[in-house]
């Protein structure tokens, strides 16, 4: 079901809570069995062709239409009848989410909420960056990967190239994030929203 949805001046996010099971979800589009097929050719498990079918049905949802995804050399996706628009997605335990720009460039990002991200601190959370739990942790690491697909570059050390200043968290917000990764070094305005059981991060970059 649709779980989140927001618009902004011609960009848009959304969210789908995969309450379904795949029959249900295939059933939602108009051609089921060309995304059945091609999620059983590209999966086995269950969980990845739910979530395959799930992003089809949002972006579905959203569009009002229903278009291929394509995906480039370095997996980032693209509407080949849509060269326009900018998509983004992403999938975590149970939820998937999309955003889509007219203008500029999106990244999302979306993160089951849980204790194993504390193992891996260390490689995402630099020194002079704070983040004391595990909501705080998690937003850390999904910002950075929403920075990652909004710039659209490869080779990112999340520790090099990424800096996040300290912030206050909140159920809901915004806070900075600095690149280094590219010539232009950008700050980007990194959105959030805290839910019961995972973390969203979504950001936009005008071009």
């Amino acid at each position: 079901m649709l779980y989140f949805d927001k618009h902004y001046a011609g960009w848009r996010i959304a969210v789908w809570h995969v309450t379904e099971d795949i029959n249900e979800l295939l059933a939602m589009l108009p051609d089921e069995d060309l995304v059945r097929n091609e999620a059983e050719e590209r999966f086995q498990s269950l969980g990845r062709i739910l979530e395959w079918t799930a992003v089809r049905v949002l972006l579905f949802k959203m569009l009002e239409r229903q278009v291929p995804i394509a995906y480039d050399d370095d997996g980032a996706p693209h509407l080949p009848e849509y060269e326009n628009l900018d998509i983004s997605i992403s999938h975590t335990h149970d939820y998937v989410a999309v955003a889509l720009s007219e203008v500029g460039k999106v990244g999302i990002d979306v993160e089951q909420i849980g204790p194993k991200v504390a193992r891996v601190k260390s490689r995402f959370v630099r020194e002079d960056e704070r983040a004391d739990n595990v909501i705080d942790m998690l937003l850390h690491w999904s910002a950075k990967e929403t920075a990652f697909k909004v710039l659209h570059c490869t080779k990112v050390d999340f520790l090099k190239h990424f800096y996040i200043p300290p912030f206050t968290q909140q159920e809901e917000g915004n806070f900075l994030l600095h690149e280094t990764r590219t010539d232009d070094e950008q700050t980007i305005p990194i959105a959030y929203k805290v839910f019961a059981d995972f973390v969203l991060t979504y950001a936009h970059i005008l071009p």
